[in-house]
């Protein structure tokens, strides 16, 4: 307890009045920033009373996350007009880092999400499974097909994924036409696409879906688009919409391709005689 008696406090007993460290206040002090009242003949350092609304002001800036620099500026005049400018300037820096949080925690749902959905599935099994109405992003038509390389691949990849704002892992993949999977045309995709809630979004719909999960490098895929439209064709299945291809953290999960896995559903509806 502080008393009338006690008008100083030593390095110790101001950290521990604040619950900091004593090497807190040293660092304080090297850096000008706040600095003991004093040295006592025996060389150490001393705080007073006087000094406790100074520091409580000093550690509500730095709890918010105000850099150290712009707190010795500021506390050589302080005043109402400069702590309002300071306190914009650190909102707008707050409003990054929770941003960059968001990217942080929607990565990790999604691998979260992704590695549980593939322990409940069978590899090469085609499911017809309901699925929910889900927002997805798709690019502007840009063709990929075998011919094309891995760094023009990237290239494009990374440039849909970068102006979508997409910076982890997302899910997201390719879309081949409904006309072109009938054909057996598996080889050439049309747009990319990313399940995401977006201003610019559209509504993958609700509906019975014909689902496979294929396990191998992309090389290795026609085989399995060809399963998928055997099993639709075996179930007197059509087609109701264009399939969509999408890549399950495959580089996140293996650095074998052959060990990769790539995620094929897309919307069919009963043959109607």
């Amino acid at each position: 307890m502080i008393n009338d008696v006690q008008k100083t406090f030593f390095t110790g007993e101001f950290a521990k009045l604040f619950d900091v460290k004593k090497d807190t206040l040293f660092y304080y002090d090297k850096i000008d920033l706040f600095k003991p009242a004093g040295v006592h003949e025996n060389g150490y350092r001393y705080y007073t009373l006087e000094q406790f609304d100074h520091f409580i002001a000093i550690q509500s800036l730095r709890a918010v996350q105000f850099p150290i620099k712009e707190l010795k500026q500021y506390f050589t005049e302080p005043s109402r007009e400069r702590l309002q400018s300071l306190a914009t300037e650190q909102i707008e820096k707050v409003k990054q880092e929770i941003e960059k949080l968001q990217d942080i925690q929607s990565f990790l749902m999604r691998v979260v999400e992704t590695t549980h959905e593939l322990s409940t599935v069978k590899i090469g099994e085609v499911l017809f499974q309901e699925l929910p109405e889900e927002p997805v992003v798709l690019s502007a038509s840009n063709p990929i097909d075998m011919n094309t390389s891995v760094e023009e691949i990237s290239r494009i990849v990374g440039h849909f994924l970068k102006e979508i704002g997409i910076k982890g892992a997302a899910a997201n993949g390719a879309v081949l036409k409904k006309e072109q999977f009938l054909q057996r045309q598996y080889h050439q995709s049309d747009q990319l696409f990313c399940r995401m809630e977006a201003p610019e979004a559209v509504k993958k719909p609700a509906g019975l879906y014909a689902v496979m999960y294929d396990q191998g490098s992309y090389e290795e895929i026609e085989s399995a688009y060809s399963r998928l439209l055997d099993e639709i064709e075996k179930e007197d299945m059509i087609l109701d919409g264009d399939v969509f291809e999408e890549y399950l953290l495959h580089s996140l999960m293996s650095k074998d391709e052959a060990e990769y896995i790539t995620k094929l559903s897309v919307k069919v509806k009963k043959h109607l005689d």
